[in-house]
């Protein structure tokens, strides 16, 4: 069996601190699975008829793996959903689908698909500019969780204590970037 594992670094860029990537290559190694990490800037892409070769791995046309592990997280590029949607619709089976990254790229449309399954999570709101505090505040009161739509880790997420330091953070926002969406929760 052979895997690849679709990751931001190539195999030879691995830090340390990617200890998922690590583990899954021992585990993979353990129980006699072939596994590459590969970087997604080492495909190339042709959209043809004659599907298995329509997609290349450092400029070579190569066999297919039976099946793939994305692990690019939030910072999944418009370039590497392409190359995983390529190998989905070339039949390598795929764990964290396109359509799953998709999802939970977008911390909105993730928290639209919880309400719609009526599972609980925090009542949220998307927020635009010019942004009207005194509804904020009526809506939500303070403590407040302000988010970028996407991001991980801990990343893009602050907390308002207060009125003043909601709309501190708000000019903040529109002086960097004014046309930026983000949530509030």
């Amino acid at each position: 069996m052979k895997g690849w594992i679709l990751y931001k670094d190539s195999a030879s860029g691995l830090k340390p601190e990617a200890y998922e990537v690590h583990r899954l290559l021992k585990v993979a190694e353990e129980n006699g699975i072939e596994m590459q990490v590969v970087n997604p800037e080492q495909f190339e892409l042709i959209v043809t008829r004659d599907d298995r070769k329509s997609i290349l791995l450092d400029g070579e046309v190569v066999p297919l793996p039976d099946f793939l592990l994305p692990r690019m997280g939030a910072g999944t590029t418009y370039f590497a959903m392409a190359v995983i949607r390529h190998l989905e619709r070339l039949g390598v089976h795929t764990f964290n689908s396109s359509n799953s990254i998709d999802t939970v790229k977008d911390k909105l449309y993730s928290s639209q698909i919880l309400a719609e399954m009526d599972i609980p999570f925090p009542k949220t709101m998307l927020a635009k500019y010019p942004i009207d505090v005194n509804f904020v505040e009526k809506q939500f009161g303070f403590p407040l969780i302000i988010k970028i739509l996407t991001g991980s880790k801990g990343s893009g997420v602050f907390l308002s204590e207060n009125r003043t330091n909601f709309i501190d953070l708000m000019e903040l926002i529109r002086v960097k970037k004014s046309y930026a969406n983000f949530i509030l929760q």
